[in-house]
């Protein structure tokens, strides 16, 4: 198995992770709505995106005020798809 799949594996293992990847795998999101529709706290919330960035499986943008996050890793989105 390659680098690259353990990093994501590793990644998307713990659950608010995943629910946020899962969450993303349907468009791109602002940072305000995620603790919301994943139903955990913007604290949270906050620390596991940072992860998930330095991981390389998703990406943020600043869009005036807001930041919106987004799916970075095409084989994160294979995987989960299969």
């Amino acid at each position: 198995m390659s680098d690259k799949r353990i990093r994501i594996f590793r990644a998307l293992g713990q659950e608010t992770r995943f629910r946020i990847f899962k969450l993303l795998m349907r468009g791109e999101r602002c940072a305000c709505e995620i603790p919301r529709l994943i139903k955990r706290t913007q604290s949270n919330t906050s620390m596991q995106l940072a992860k998930l960035i330095d991981s390389g499986v998703i990406s943020a943008r600043r869009d005036g005020k807001k930041i919106m996050y987004s799916v970075r890793s095409k084989t994160a989105l294979k995987m989960m798809k299969r």
